[in-house]
């Protein structure tokens, strides 16, 4: 059996990156880590990550996981943003190659009967291999958007399959929804469209819808099926029997 992994300690400066503005700790990303990349589905705390890094340290690569099942406004939202800032988009997808083969392997409408599943075999399996080639990855998560992202560290380590351990940054974790809108509006940066029809959370078609009056930011994420997560954020997370 291969020897057991084990999380290497903190660093006692990360600690003042939870005091840092998203440019100050992106610029400390930036500098430390050599292998970098940002992950993004080309929502508007992505969009205000890449903004932000064009001025920084341009050219990195962005992973871009497409699922299969993405709206189509939002494959032709990601091209434009990529012609636009002449993105070195890096997209990956799962073994199956299409909807409709994994509708052949696994039966139809996998991600109603199986949405663990469905959101493994599109996300998770090919993401995972993919941050191997990786020192360090920046996601746009923030503590605002759900009760279970309410904990987001600015830095964190992240264990892969092979037991190597990446750094996965989230300089907005500290933003809330509005911060992220000021900025957009600010420096005028385009927006996904479905955000005019009501969405908050656009992930895939068969488990997006748009949010009721009162629901959170999240609330149109696999409705009735008792899911928060897609996995992409929550394996390889350090536990207290790592400590």
């Amino acid at each position: 059996m291969p020897e057991r992994a084990f999380f290497t300690s903190p660093e006692e400066h990360y600690a003042d990156l939870e005091r840092g503005e998203p440019q100050t700790i992106l610029r400390w990303t930036a500098e430390t880590i050599d292998r970098l990349a940002i992950a993004t589905s080309f929502q508007s705390s992505g969009l205000v990550i890449l903004h932000m890094m064009r001025a920084i340290r341009p050219g990195l690569p962005v992973l871009f996981i497409d699922t299969g099942f993405h709206f189509e406004e939002t494959l032709a939202f990601k091209d434009e943003i990529v012609a636009r800032w002449d993105i070195d988009l890096v997209q990956l997808r799962g073994e199956h190659g299409s909807a409709e083969r994994q509708a052949e392997i696994y039966g139809p409408k996998l991600y109603e009967r199986d949405p663990d599943r469905c959101c493994a075999i599109n996300k998770v399996e090919p993401l995972q291999p993919a941050l191997e080639n990786y020192d360090g990855w920046i996601s746009g998560l923030r503590r605002d958007q759900s009760p279970i992202r309410a904990q987001t560290p600015i830095v964190e380590a992240q264990m892969l399959r092979s037991g190597s351990e990446i750094l996965k940054i989230h300089p907005l974790a500290r933003w809330t929804k509005q911060d992220v809108a000021s900025y957009i509006k600010e420096h005028q940066i385009p927006t996904h469209p479905l955000l005019e029809k009501g969405f908050a959370s656009i992930g895939c078609w068969p488990c997006t819808r748009a949010i009721r009056n009162g629901e959170s930011e999240r609330d149109g994420r696999w409705d009735g099926l008792g899911k928060t997560e897609c996995g992409i954020h929550t394996f390889g997370k350090q536990t207290e029997a790592d400590q």
